[in-house]
């Protein structure tokens, strides 16, 4: 099941970000990369969202909310709106002047 995508950092490596596309993914990281020290009751609730969206008994976009709760309160930095940002500055290129006679 689709989602809004976010990115989250849960590697644990600097600079190494996963963008999440689905409710899958989501499943896939609660269960296999979260880490264990962090499996507490936000953690148990993005899990309980997620198998619910997957049963349709909700919709992805709560499963979302859930997902990016439990990363909050586990300290797990994740970007919920990662096509919202503004492009990156360009430098204005130099003019190039004239030579001097």
């Amino acid at each position: 099941m689709e989602i809004r995508p976010l990115v989250i950092d849960i590697d644990g490596q600097p600079g190494i970000r996963r963008i999440v596309h689905s409710v899958e993914d989501m499943g896939e990281i609660l269960s296999k990369q979260w880490p264990h020290d962090q499996r507490r009751d936000t953690w148990l609730a993005a899990c309980d969202a997620c198998i619910r969206a997957l049963e349709t008994k909700t919709n992805g976009e709560a499963a979302r909310a859930a997902f990016i709760m439990a990363a909050d309160a586990a300290g797990i930095s994740v970007d919920a709106n990662p096509q919202q940002r503004p492009p990156p500055r360009r430098k204005p290129k130099k003019k190039r002047q004239a030579p001097k006679d």
